[in-house]
């Protein structure tokens, strides 16, 4: 049974902020003392030299296509989809579940109210009136995700869980080109690529278009060389039992979907990521709600490293190495540019973070190049463009990063989950004239 609620207590606080604090100290100590012996510079040139072979091996890396045994494998797969004050995208998610070309008495779909206050209620019974086999449950809002998604759980029947966003939107032949991968035994969960639907609205929006394809480039090599990939919450599949062995979703974060992925690790699974089909999903449209998201994702992000110490060092030296690259790139460096930065203005030093921060560089101006030409055709100077305006958007993650490393130092409640709007695009159907 998986549990309902869960209140992390104040021992649980304590020792993730005290990690946090020990792990801020350690890099500024480290960067202090870079500079202040410059003897021990070998140091982080050791360090860069072992995270660039491990970068090579990664973006040289031939992602292994994968293959299907048996197409018409079709396992009972149940859809859940949290849902608080949504009233502006439900009936376009709903249609285009229902039109999944899956057997229906193999398919339950399954809508959570999570507490609306809006016309989401009235909306779902209606919706329930055109397509019957729709399923609603309905609670009090207890503030997240994880708690919406434990609380409908019990009543499911799938043997796989698929997880969507109540903005999502799915190709009709979603799930048969998904559901089959896991008639591999190891393969524990499946991501699928992500897409934002309006794209075209403004230069947040096409960012984050870009940004959806540098990632999934990073997460297809990530698997090519042995090392992790990650769930990102909207369209991603989950073995039932596997969910049972996890206890669930974590209702202790602001990001269930990364937390799930080290517990699928630590549980003996491997995540499978496609970049076909892909799901569409609405991009925030002002830097306000951008920085709000990403900083919820970071915390997220950051929180299972610090929950998750020192069980992670039972992975394996690939997947550690993995683990090791990224850490070090999206959450330590940014925090250590600080004291780099003091030690370079007020004592004439060279930076010594620069070899990493070149590395990061190179990182993800490959990784866009690649993903936005792999996914988006572009080509020529309409891919150089695209790849400095990716590239200078990405700057926002230094800020997040240091504002959300320093937070949890100094955090003595767990923070609430907020969630992120929707306005909603087309309507597919007109619930008026059903």
């Amino acid at each position: 049974m998986v549990r309902s609620t869960y209140q992390p207590s104040k021992n649980t606080i304590f020792h993730r902020r005290l990690k946090a604090t020990l792990v801020v100290l350690l890099v500024w100590s480290g960067v202090s003392l870079l500079h202040w012996l410059p003897e021990t510079q070998w140091l982080m040139l050791g360090l860069t030299a072992i995270l660039t072979v491990q970068t090579l091996r990664m973006l040289l890396a031939k992602p292994v296509a994968v293959v299907m045994e048996n197409e018409i494998y079709l396992p009972p797969v149940s859809i859940l989809v949290p849902a608080k004050n949504e009233s502006s995208v439900l009936a376009n998610l709903v249609y285009s579940l229902c039109q999944l070309n899956y057997p229906s008495d193999r398919l339950d779909i399954w809508i959570v109210d999570d507490g609306s206050t809006d016309e989401t209620p009235q909306i779902l019974k209606e919706l329930q009136t055109q397509f019957p086999s729709l399923q609603v449950h309905r609670r009090e809002s207890k503030g997240g995700k994880s708690g919406a998604l434990n609380a409908v759980f019990p009543f499911t029947q799938g043997e796989i869980i698929l997880v969507c966003d109540a903005d999502a939107q799915l190709p009709t032949n979603f799930l048969q080109q998904t559901v089959p991968l896991f008639q591999k035994q190891a393969i524990g969960a499946v991501q699928v690529r992500k897409a934002i639907s309006n794209a075209n609205t403004n230069f947040l929006t096409r960012c984050q278009q870009m940004e959806m394809c540098c990632d999934s480039f990073l997460q297809t090599h990530r698997i090519a060389i042995g090392g992790m990939s990650e769930l990102r919450g909207n369209g991603m599949l989950v073995r039932r039992q596997l969910l049972e062995k996890c206890q669930g979703w974590n209702e202790n974060t602001v990001t269930d979907d990364l937390d799930l992925c080290f517990k699928l690790y630590l549980a003996g699974a491997e995540i499978e990521f496609v970049t076909v089909p892909s799901i569409q999903e609405e991009g925030v449209t002002t830097w306000k709600k951008l920085w709000y998201q990403r900083c919820r994702w970071a915390e997220g992000g950051y929180q299972r490293y610090l929950d998750y110490f020192p069980q992670i060092l039972t992975l394996g030296l690939a997947k550690e190495t993995d683990l090791l690259l990224f850490f070090l790139l999206q959450f330590l460096l940014p925090v250590g540019l600080i004291p780099d930065f003091l030690w370079t203005i007020f004592y004439s030093h060279h930076p010594v973070l620069f070899p990493l921060q070149t590395l990061l560089s190179i990182i993800l101006t490959i990784a866009f190049i690649a993903g936005l030409y792999q996914f988006q055709n572009l080509q020529g100077w309409s891919l150089v463009w695209a790849t400095i305006q990716g590239s200078l958007y990405m700057v926002h993650w230094i800020p997040v990063m240091i504002v959300t490393t320093l937070k949890m130092c100094v955090q003595r409640e767990r923070s609430r989950w907020f969630k992120t709007e929707h306005r909603g695009q087309n309507i597919y159907i007109n619930l008026d004239n059903k």
